[in-house]
């Protein structure tokens, strides 16, 4: 169960960037026609809507769910500080998705439909949200892959072990760099 839910985490993670690449590539390509209302960019805000509507959000309730579930089934994992690292991306991916990538798509679709040639407001309405737009895909293109940098990389916090000394405490009780009797002599550099 857990190798197909890792898979199904690794798919919906893999949506998810590409529905954020894709809002990428039309707000870079396609924002600019909108302000002398081209039917094309129109029709590119509407896949763009419909992308968001039902792939973005499943794949993101995808990614989560499984996530949640992945860590609910291994007990390791709740003393992993990269897990909670990855957790916490994830809440801010939601975030970043559910109040700033899909209203923002939402409310080009509908200043499209208004229509904006010549509007100055409109124009200026267009231009601040194809910033909040560009910036939100951005966001949380960067999120998605410091989620997935965590879970491949899988870090911890503790530093590299040290060295097991030669001596132990009951050996050496006053000098720390005393080197008990029936240890062997280190041989010196040839």
């Amino acid at each position: 169960m857990r190798r197909s839910l890792k898979f199904i985490h690794t798919v919906g993670t893999a949506t998810l960037l590409g529905t954020l690449a894709l809002q990428l590539v039309i707000a870079f390509r396609y924002n600019a026609l909108l302000a002398g209302d081209d039917a094309v960019a129109a029709g590119a805000r509407q896949v763009m809507v419909e992308v968001t509507r039902w792939v973005m959000g499943p794949s993101l309730v995808v990614v989560i769910v499984t996530g949640l579930l992945l860590m609910g089934l291994n007990r390791s994992f709740a003393s992993a500080y990269w897990v909670w690292a990855k957790a916490l991306i994830g809440l801010l991916l939601v975030k970043a998705v559910i109040t700033v990538n899909d209203p923002v798509v939402h409310e080009l679709m509908a200043l499209v439909a208004q229509g904006i040639a010549g509007k100055e407001a409109a124009l200026a309405e267009l231009a601040r949200l194809a910033r909040m737009e560009w910036l939100g895909a951005w966001l949380s293109v960067a999120l998605c892959v410091a989620a997935v940098a965590f879970g491949v990389w899988r870090p911890t916090l503790e530093g590299k072990p040290k060295a097991a000394s030669r001596t132990s405490p009951a050996d050496r009780p006053d000098d720390p760099d005393a080197v008990p009797s029936d240890a062997p002599a280190e041989r010196p550099a040839r």
